[in-house]
């Protein structure tokens, strides 16, 4: 089955995650057209119905594999229950996405299959009958094009950079459950602890208003949220620099190592405009950049630009903006 493209599903509480859609659209790029080259493989115990869910979906055959170790994420369980499928399947290709599961995964296993790994892969394409994956490297100022020279490739990629695969072949897949005998594990996943989160999940806002370092103090993200609150799906996002300062928890990050977001409005507030923030919003259909700095570089990526003190702008735009609609209800 050499030629077999395999995406393994990221999935939680019962439930596909949605860049798991996005794997699969990669995975449509290299088929070449025939989609019967497409597996799909979900690790859980039980895992049937995820299976159900993507298999509805898309129409792809998907395989549940089941394990008592399974029933959350652990990168030892994973590996011993999916390597051995695997390396029995030799599939030219292995994808999952580049989050903390690809990347804590993806590596573990191309060891142990023998095959290359190309991590944060953002495009594809064929060039004298090989793939040539396209990533960022050099902290996103340089793009690479990088050609596997082995026949199994296990491939993430990052998240934004394919549009999710959207019922693309209908329905009607089917499922198969395999029962994996993983033998014991060394390690075990004893749970996972939500970090709070302020606003609504990036991914699913219309509206993501981030904070940079370029806001000052901790005290004016209440500026922040403000300004959130004009909007009924908004999300609060921030910089790098926001997070290791301790202002906001990494789940507000917005850029290379953190999400990638495509909002119909992106307002970035104190944010200079470094190159790993601008590669998570290279999808945002508006991008409103606020700064007192006019030679940020967060103005070359902005359909508008404000330069202005965000202390005394900020406030004038909601005085103005409840002026004409109104005090909006808080969440």
């Amino acid at each position: 089955m050499k030629d077999c493209i395999v995406v393994i599903a990221q999935h939680a509480h019962g439930r596909t995650d949605p860049v798991t859609y996005e794997s699969l659209a990669c995975a449509w790029a290299l088929c070449g057209g025939d989609e019967s080259r497409i597996r799909v493989m979900v690790a859980g115990d039980p895992g049937q119905a995820v299976a159900r869910e993507l298999a509805a979906a898309t129409g792809f055959t998907v395989t549940a594999v089941e394990n008592d170790g399974l029933g959350d994420y652990n990168a030892d369980a994973y590996l011993r229950a999916l390597g051995p499928i695997l390396a029995g399947m030799a599939p030219g290709y292995v994808i999952m996405p580049h989050t903390c599961f690809g990347y804590d995964l993806a590596p573990a296993l191309a060891v142990r299959l023998g095959a290359a790994c190309i991590t944060a892969a953002e495009a594809a394409r064929m060039n004298g009958g090989k793939a040539v994956f396209v990533r960022t490297a050099s902290g996103g100022k340089l793009s690479t094009e990088v050609v596997p020279e082995t026949d199994i490739v296990v491939l993430t990629n990052q998240p934004g950079a394919w549009k999710p695969l959207d019922n693309k072949m209908g329905t009607g897949g089917t499922v198969e459950t395999v029962r994996s005998d993983a033998g014991p594990v060394r390690s075990r996943t004893v749970g996972f602890k939500q970090p709070e989160y302020r606003g609504n999940a990036l991914a699913e806002s219309s509206v993501v208003v981030a904070a940079g370092r370029g806001i000052g103090t901790r005290e004016n993200l209440a500026l922040i949220d403000d300004i959130a609150r004009l909007f009924p799906r908004s999300a609060v996002g921030c910089s790098r620099a926001v997070c290791d300062a301790g202002w906001l928890g990494y789940a507000h990050q917005v850029g290379m190592t953190g999400a990638t977001v495509s909002p119909k409005l992106y307002i970035a507030i104190g944010i200079s405009g470094a190159v790993q923030h601008v590669a998570g919003i290279r999808d945002a259909q508006t991008v409103i950049a606020i700064n007192n700095d006019p030679a940020a570089r967060i103005f070359a990526r902005a359909d508008y630009g404000i330069v202005e003190d965000l202390t005394r702008f900020i406030p004038v735009l909601i005085e103005e903006y409840n002026k004409r609609y109104g005090t909006p209800q808080e969440a």
